[in-house]
């Protein structure tokens, strides 16, 4: 418990799945919590529930593919609470939310592709941009990304989102370039296969049969596991740590491709030829 009491912590599209399940960990260690989610409803229940546990939280509506908004969320919060130790930039846009879908490459839309990018990439650099200065003059501070195991290799379907992600992996790194000597960490969690409210909407039992098939541990990923690894990352106990991109991902790129295939077909013939 308190492992970052105290600290003034940003979280975006913390209404529901990993945004929420941080926020709540969040208030839990101690943080001061400002919640913020493009529905000012959710961002308004996830306070609500840190502050009834005994945290103390607050709630902004900020749409994270306006800039403005994004300038008005970090200012408002230095106005209100005198500095920001923390901003993990977690808003994401996937091709469900768009009018157009993102699986097929030849019929791929330049219109969702920005759409996407302006909110998965740039929501979390400009807002970036405008918590730097601050954090520089306070003496440092901790930004945090949601990237994605989908920046990791090519895909048969999200042409925009993988590679939104993939851009992610450069800007945190690039931040912690140009800024780690003024003590500013910036580190990227990619997470693999967990079981959010919007997963769960387009994923079917079969389909979690064959994600469950690919990890490295006997079940799926839960929002609670992302929250776990932003706390160690937010925290002091991670100080030298900066630039780098955390898989949470149940093990599931640790082998090789063709490790599901071994599984299913030579292993089950192995263990007859020994019984036998």
């Amino acid at each position: 418990m308190d492992r970052i009491k105290d600290k003034v912590t940003i979280i975006t599209g913390a209404g529901s799945g990993i945004g929420r399940a941080t926020a709540l960990r969040f208030g839990a260690e101690g943080a001061i919590v400002v919640v913020t989610d493009i529905r000012a409803s959710t961002a308004a229940a996830t306070a609500e529930e840190i502050n009834k546990e005994g945290g103390r939280a607050i709630s902004m509506a900020v749409d994270c593919g306006v800039e403005s908004q994004l300038k008005d969320m970090i200012d408002n919060t230095i106005a209100q609470f005198g500095r920001i130790d923390v901003l993990y930039n977690n808003a994401i846009k996937t091709a469900d939310m768009q009018k157009k879908s993102d699986d097929n490459f030849l019929e791929f839309d330049r219109s969702t592709f920005y759409d996407i990018v302006d909110v998965n990439v740039l929501g979390g650099v400009l807002a970036s941009k405008c918590v730097i200065p601050y954090m520089i003059k306070q003496g440092g501070g901790v930004i945090l990304f949601t990237s994605s195991c989908s920046s990791l290799g090519g895909d048969v379907a999200q042409f925009s989102y993988g590679a939104s992600k993939a851009m992610v992996n450069w800007y945190v790194q690039t931040i912690a370039t140009t800024f780690g000597k003024q003590g500013i960490r910036c580190n990227a969690i990619l997470p693999g296969v967990i079981q959010t409210p919007s997963q769960k909407a387009w994923s079917t039992p079969e389909m979690d049969k064959e994600f469950l098939d690919l990890q490295n541990v006997p079940r799926l990923g839960l929002p609670e596991d992302i929250a776990a690894l932003a706390l160690f990352l937010a925290s002091d106990e991670s100080s030298y740590i900066n630039g780098t991109h955390y898989r949470c991902d149940g093990g599931m790129t640790a082998g090789v491709p063709f490790v599901p295939l071994m599984r299913k077909l030579l292993l089950p013939q192995k263990a007859k030829e020994t019984n036998e």
